[in-house]
Formats: C-alpha cells, structure tokens, sequence
C-alpha cells in the first residue's frame, strides 16, 4: 500500500504541531480508561466473583449428583423433544437446547418475580435479597448466564425458531430475557456478527485485543474499558457509521441504535415508572434500576472479558503477514462447563455451520493442521479458566497439565515459551491502534480499494482486518503501510 494519502501530509504537520497537547490528551484518556477498567474489575469481584465462585464449586463437589438426573430427566423426555421438535426450532439438533431454555426461563421468571414483589411491596431491596438474586442470576455452575450468553449467541448467528415463534417472539434471549443479563437488544446479530466474526476478532473489532499484552493488568483494565463500550453498544455503532458505504453495515447502525434506546432509555423508564406508581421512592427505585437492571451489564462486561481472552489470547502470522486462524482462536476439546460446543471457538469461527452434534468428528478431521501450526488447542478445563492462566502468565501450568500437543515432539519448557509468547506478542501497540490505525481506518480501506488489492470496501476492511499492516513511522500516528 501506498505510504501517503490525501490529507495525511496535512494530519501529520497538526500532529507535530500539536504534539506536546496531543501527548498530554492521549495520556490522560488511557489513565481514565484504565481506571475505569480497574473500577468495573473491583464491581465483578465485590458483587459477582463470591456468586460465580462458589455456585461453580457447590454444583461440581455437590449437587451435580443430584440436579443432573433431574435436568437430565427433562433433557430425554420423548413428549417434549417432540413438542419442542414440532413446534419451537426449525432443525432436529437445535432440540437439544429445549431442557436448558426451560430451565433458564423458569430460573429467570422466579428471580425477577422475587424482587420485583418485594420492591412493590416493601419499597426496598435488602442486600440478602439482592445477594440470593445474583446466585439465581449466575445459576448452578455458572449455567444460567452462560446459557443466556449461549443462547442470546446462537440466535444472533441463525434464525432458531419456527416461523409463528419468529413472527410473535423474534430472538427471545438475545431481545427479551437479554434485558435482564447486560445484553443490548440487536448486539449479537450487529456487532458479533458483522464486525467480531466478519473481521474474524482483527483490527475495526469492537472485541479486538492484539494490541495489548493479554498477561499485564494495566493493558487488561484497557481491554476491559474497551469490551464495556461493546456491551452498551456504543463502540459498534460508531464502527458501523465508519462503514456506511456498505448497505449491512448501515442497517445493522440502524437496528443497533433501537436496540440502544430500548435497553438505555425504554426499559429503565417503564421500570421508574412501575416502581414509582407502586410507591417506591425514586432513590429507591433507581437503586433498584442500578443493582438489578444495570448490575448484570457490569458483571457480562467482566465475563465477556475474561472469556474473549481465553477465545483469542495467542497471536501468529505466517510468512506473508496473515492472521493464523487456529492459533488466533482456541479449540477445548473434553473441556469442562461447555454449553452446546462454546468451547471450540476456533471451530465456530472457521466452521460456523458445524452444529455442536458433529463437533467431535469435524476435531478430529483438523488435527493435521493443528499438528502443523501447533494450534491452540487445550483439554480438561473451560474458557473461564485458560483466560485466568493466560492472564496471571501460569503458562508451564498450561503447557504441562492443559495443552493438547498433537505432534508430542515437544518439551514443557518450549510449549510454554511458545504459548507466552502468543499471548504477550502484539500486532501493534495500543496508543498507535486508538489514536492512530482507528481513526484512519477509512483512509486505509480507500487507498486498498484505489490500489486494486481489494474490489471494494467490504473486501478491504476484511483485508486489513486479517492481514499485519504496520505503522508508516515518517507519518506520526497518521500514514499506514502494509
């Protein structure tokens, strides 16, 4: 690509001329995203850490014996396979998601009723309250809001449902019951569709991390600032107002931008207004609004964190500058708390038309390839906890005890070299992404478009988004050079 563009001679002159205020401003922004990183991290271990913790032990040291025959009982039930075959999804696999559906509606159901009761009929919460609904809001083991993060996923990727159902209900969890699990209505079928796996997790991703080092916590708070303006929907509406030449991208700004004014302004009016006609106080109603409302955006922002980490923490390019996809994204295989198939990433990313049912059959059909690359491949623990041995660096740990090596010609000792250096290396520094690729990314796709390496612009943000394009250093934060 060419080093100069229209305008950019002109960029760089201001950026000289305004260096030592421009510097100051950049400073002073990622000490305040940092910050606020730092502070939603400290909200997840106050409220959410105790509930996830210690549902996840009881269920698996506990009451596993005794709550899996019963899901299990529902899961087999020849009637309501059939019913649910006959009338709620459209394919005989989707099936399998019936019995967890209807045990996170019912789960749902009686935790809102429970403090919705109490608040009209008291004009308060009490914390033990408030704490007994977080432990129905994490589930046993995690489940409920894996599951709602599940489902609210699958449904931003295909239609689900029956026709009838699709016309009366649309997507039930990423649009309804998403409300009440920090979901922006229209975010997955946006933002995770059109910009996290279009761009395949790379640069103009609302989710993008290359470049942070996924094991310092500085650059973690970073990367959590960054998740959270995904979650309110803000970042990918911004990134698709940059690609309204592309009639998807605008459509889908449109879609999210109502998605924004249910969840910000609708919802939160209708609930005011609900508790205040019942004779709560408007303190204690907000306080409602902000711990069973607004809560569950603050915890997802957390979980949707750690578990990008753990999805795409390890970074390769091959020789021609190209993102490697089964490095770039994990595989789990005989992994724990996996939820219909969520722990092959890189299967979803790649393969997104092999349904849960047929994964173990497609795994063993790339294990050639994940010889050949030494793929991110890991067995025997969940997304959650390969993210919290990227990020605390226990990388010997994984390499010894998790990591699924093929080939088996390597040492502990240089599987954890290898893995460290995925997860440190960066494809460009941080400051230079923000406040340098971002804000020229039009540029960049006009001058692939202009050059002919791409037909169009579409082409061209998937192009730069998979390919290393580096900084041009005689243009200051402005210029680009593949």
């Amino acid at each position: 690509m060419s080093k100069h563009r229209p305008g950019s001679q002109l960029a760089s002159t201001g950026d000289r001329r305004d260096t030592h205020g421009g510097a100051k401003r950049r400073r002073l922004t990622i000490a305040a995203r940092r910050t606020f990183g730092f502070l939603l991290t400290i909200n997840f271990m106050v409220f959410w850490l105790t509930p996830i913790m210690v549902q996840g032990q009881l269920f698996r040291r506990f009451l596993k014996r005794w709550i899996r025959p019963v899901y299990d009982a529902v899961d087999r039930s020849a009637p309501l396979r059939v019913f649910a075959a006959r009338h709620i999804y459209r394919e005989p696999w989707q099936v399998d998601y019936f019995a967890t559906a209807v045990f996170l509606l019912a789960s749902t159901a009686v935790s809102l009723t429970m403090v919705f009761a109490w608040q009209i009929a008291n004009g308060y919460l009490p914390w033990w309250l408030v704490a007994a609904y977080y432990f129905l809001w994490v589930g046993f083991g995690g489940r409920a809001m894996g599951a709602a993060y599940t489902f609210a996923h699958r449904e931003g990727h295909a239609r689900l449902y029956r026709p009838w159902m699709h016309r009366r209900i649309g997507n039930l969890f990423e649009n309804r019951v998403g409300l009440f699990y920090g979901n922006v209505p229209h975010n997955f079928s946006t933002s995770h569709v059109l910009l996290h796996h279009r761009l395949n997790a790379g640069k103009g991703d609302s989710f993008y991390m290359w470049d942070i080092d996924r094991t310092r916590f500085g650059d973690l708070m970073l990367y959590h600032w960054r998740v959270f303006l995904y979650m309110t929907g803000w970042s990918s509406v911004a990134m698709f107002r940059r690609q309204r030449e592309i009639p998807a991208m605008d459509k889908a700004r449109h879609r999210l931008r109502r998605g924004m004014a249910l969840y910000w302004l609708a919802a939160p009016a209708l609930i005011l207004g609900l508790l205040l006609a019942t004779g709560s106080s408007f303190a204690s109603a907000a306080l409602f609004l902000v711990l069973v409302y607004f809560q569950p955006l603050f915890a997802m922002s957390s979980f949707m964190t750690i578990l990008n980490i753990g999805f795409h923490g390890f970074i390769e390019f091959d020789r021609n500058g190209r993102l490697i996809p089964c490095i770039c994204s994990t595989a789990i295989v005989d992994g724990t708390d996996d939820t219909f198939g969520e722990n092959d990433h890189m299967a979803h990313h790649d393969f997104g038309w092999i349904s849960h049912d047929r994964l173990t059959a497609h795994q063993r059909s790339q294990r050639a390839l994940w010889v050949r690359h030494r793929a991110s491949v890991f067995r025997n623990l969940s997304a959650l906890e390969l993210a919290a041995y990227v990020m605390l660096g226990r990388f010997r740990t994984l390499a010894e005890k998790h990591y699924f090596d093929f080939a088996g010609d390597a040492g502990v000792d240089e599987i954890a070299e290898l893995l460290e250096t995925r997860a440190r290396r960066k494809e460009m520094d941080y400051v230079d992404y923000e406040f340098g690729y971002l804000p020229n990314l039009e540029s960049t796709v006009d001058e692939l478009v202009r050059s002919g390496k791409c037909k169009n612009a579409n082409q061209a943000y998937i192009h730069q988004a998979r390919r290393k394009m580096l900084l041009d250093r005689s243009s200051p934060l402005t210029g680009w050079a593949q």
